[in-house]
């Protein structure tokens, strides 16, 4: 049984009640037993007429009190006798006549046979005194055949319509009967108890598998967003109740997406995986709760008044750094946003809402940050959102617009090429505003990508139109945001602006600065040179794209060989690989770089003959430089 109950994990509660209701059953047996053994010993006193309604006064269980007092305290008497017929039912013997007239003793004709009847009764009594047992043979040898005695009774009232019935009811065997019974019956009942503890036990345990699986994130066994909706104003109120903080810690990961995107959906599971751990490494009963909001949106809730601001910086310390997953150096990076109780809300929505505040701003100010809520963070996130509103507007309304920059050469002063740069003009006051002033906002905001997309269609539509008057060497170059590079949705709207337009891929040069592969090398050539996707499709088999300011990453330190180098073979970079065509440069010399600047601004952008101070080999940058 034992085992059993472990295997059940059975609480001590539970089998604390199994073992109660055994010792009850066994000690209800115990008393009824000598209850009835009590009654036993008393009711042969009143004579064999009594004990003969002795089975029709036990069906009383009611009246089991009673009955014993009353068994105890008689003497023979007929008041005792009718007292007891009294409480208990009894049906004593009266002979009456069926027309319900007078009773026989009062009828002459009967005068002389109630006495012998009288006798009758009192001779068991006699028997029962003299200690001896009250069965058909002592009634012999007192000289009563109770066949006789009845026999006779009815012989004589028979013709009053009275009959009399009688026998000698064994009021021992009855009762161990009875006992047995009731034995039998306290079994039944302990058994079914036993059976409907065990099946709550079940029933408890189902309860609680299902209370797992509707309250616990199924893979990574982190609490989920239907726990905290259900517990998280109790969480509340026990703080209130014992004087202590809330901090209600939200946590986002970072690029999440751009690792599903990368290394595929299992190393983005395995990512989720080590956070939860993380998180779990911190959890206290009672004190932390680690909770999965969804996606790649986790929760943590600590109650207490320790140092937990500490918690959130530990917790950032963990999170942003590398993980070895099946091969992959995968770096996690988290923003993290707080919000205390009773500091910055007194009820779980506000506190909610600042910490998402919060979160906001650290993933605007860099991503992988740690954020407590201030009111000053709300005037902040009600700019960039203003700002995010009026850029999506003006996509909606076509507001921006190109300006173009011609690119020399210095030899010939031949122009081989015009540079796009976009700007924003406010259609109130009609003012033109400079991409400095919106664009590290699109970065932010990811509408960067829309941008990006809104640029390239109507540089390559001017492209179409410059095309029957321009050089055949003659190339528009696009500057392109290292996160459309890593959004496939880029490479299908480039593909299809190309067949739209008529371009030829030889003519559109995209411009990316060296930032995007130092942050994140392996996605972005993963993107840009692994793309089978789009490599093979004609509208992308010639496209140039190249990269700024890489003559930092020139002279930098070389990475190790495991880093894959990127080779360039002209000013800017152009990828000599299967798919892709290199550039006008074909004798395998590197020549100078441009100078120009940076981002979406005014920029000087030349091409410079393959001589100077260059070394005359190919150059490899490696890509995951410091």
């Amino acid at each position: 049984m034992w085992a059993r109950i472990r295997v059940l994990r059975v609480p001590a509660t539970y089998a604390a009640a199994i073992a109660a209701a055994g010792i009850c059953s066994a000690v209800l047996i115990a008393v009824l037993f000598a209850s009835v053994s009590r009654i036993e010993s008393a009711m042969p006193r009143f004579g064999f007429f009594a004990i003969r309604e002795f089975h029709i006064a036990i069906r009383y269980v009611t009246h089991l009190r009673d009955m014993i007092s009353l068994a105890q305290a008689a003497r023979n008497s007929p008041e005792s006798l009718d007292h007891l017929a009294a409480a208990n039912d009894l049906v004593f013997i009266r002979f009456e006549r069926v027309d319900g007239g007078d009773t026989i003793s009062e009828i002459p004709a009967y005068a002389g046979i109630v006495p012998r009847v009288n006798d009758a009764v009192k001779r068991p009594d006699a028997i029962i005194e003299a200690g001896l047992p009250l069965d058909e043979k002592s009634l012999k040898e007192q000289g009563l055949e109770l066949d006789q005695i009845v026999s006779r009774m009815n012989d004589e009232y028979y013709k009053y319509g009275e009959e009399v019935k009688a026998d000698l009811y064994s009021a021992e065997k009855n009762l161990n009967k009875f006992n047995y019974q009731i034995a039998f019956s306290l079994a039944i009942l302990s058994a079914l108890a036993i059976g409907t503890a065990v099946l709550l036990i079940g029933r408890r345990e189902t309860i609680r598998k299902l209370e797992f699986l509707a309250w616990r994130d199924a893979t990574k066994e982190l609490k989920n967003r239907a726990w905290m909706s259900a517990n998280r104003d109790g969480l509340l109120e026990r703080a209130k109740l014992a004087g202590k903080q809330l901090r209600l810690f939200l946590i986002d990961l970072d690029h999440f997406k751009s690792v599903n995107d990368t290394f595929g959906h299992h190393v983005g599971d395995l990512v989720l995986k080590t956070v939860a751990e993380i998180l779990q490494s911190v959890e206290r009963p009672d004190e932390v709760a680690a909770v999965r909001l969804g996606g790649d949106e986790f929760a943590l809730i600590a109650i207490g008044d320790r140092n937990l601001a500490g918690l959130g910086d530990g917790l950032r310390e963990q999170l942003n750094r590398f993980a070895d997953l099946e091969g992959h150096q995968v770096r996690i990076g988290a923003s993290i946003g707080m919000a205390c109780f009773p500091d910055h809300g007194s009820d779980i929505s506000t506190l909610l809402r600042n910490a998402d505040s919060a979160l906001y701003a650290a993933k605007t100010e860099g991503r992988s940050g740690f954020v407590t809520y201030s009111p000053a963070i709300l005037s902040r996130i009600d700019v960039q959102l203003g700002e995010e509103a009026a850029i999506k507007r003006a996509l909606n309304c076509d507001e921006f617009f190109l300006v173009w920059q011609p690119q020399f050469e210095l030899a010939t002063g031949r122009m081989i090429g015009a540079e796009c740069l976009v700007r924003w003009r406010d259609p109130v006051s009609g003012a033109v505003r400079a991409p400095e002033s919106f664009i590290p906002t699109a970065e932010r905001s990811d509408l960067i990508v829309e941008i990006d997309k809104v640029v390239l269609g109507k540089a390559c539509a001017q492209a179409a139109q410059w095309m029957p008057i321009s050089a055949d060497g003659f190339a528009c170059a696009v500057n392109v945001s290292g996160k459309s590079l890593q959004d496939d949705a880029y490479f299908v709207h480039l593909v299809e602006v190309l067949r739209q337009t008529g371009v030829p891929p030889s003519r559109l040069q995209l411009e990316i600065t060296e930032g995007v592969f130092i942050q994140d090398s392996r996605a972005a050539l993963d993107h840009v040179d692994e793309d089978s996707r789009y490599r093979g499709q004609s509208g992308a088999r010639r496209l140039r794209i190249r990269i700024f300011e890489f003559w930092i990453s020139c002279r930098s330190q070389p990475q190790p060989a495991e880093n894959r180098p990127v080779i360039f073979d002209r000013p800017g970079i152009v990828r000599e690989e299967a798919g892709y065509r290199s550039g006008n440069n074909r004798s395998g010399q590197f020549p100078r770089p441009d100078r120009h600047g940076r981002g979406h601004g005014n920029r000087r952008a030349t091409d410079v003959p393959d001589r100077g101070a260059m070394p005359r080999r190919p150059r490899v940058l490696h890509v995951g430089t410091d």
